[in-house]
């Protein structure tokens, strides 16, 4: 892969399907889950997903959809973080 295409953020967040991100909307809430699906507006499908405010788990999710322009950043590969 050539380095302009890994920097390409939706192509980062393509190669993270499957796996378990972690991402913070604009309102300070944090979800942790599997990415399953995400499209060109970065809206996304998390499964497994842990919504956390103030750093505690509030509410699990089977599954959840998070519209894009929510999104204040998102953590590819979270399975490292504690």
């Amino acid at each position: 892969m050539s380095k302009q295409q890994s920097k390409n953020p939706l192509t980062i967040l393509q190669n993270a399907q499957n796996s378990e991100i972690l991402l913070r909307l604009k309102d300070g809430t944090e979800y942790r889950g599997l990415l399953k699906e995400i499209d060109a507006y970065m809206n996304m499908i998390l499964e497994d997903a842990t919504e956390i405010l103030d750093g505690s788990p509030v509410a699990k999710y089977s599954e959840i959809f998070i519209r894009g322009n929510n999104l204040l950043f998102i953590k590819p590969d979270a399975s490292e973080l504690i």
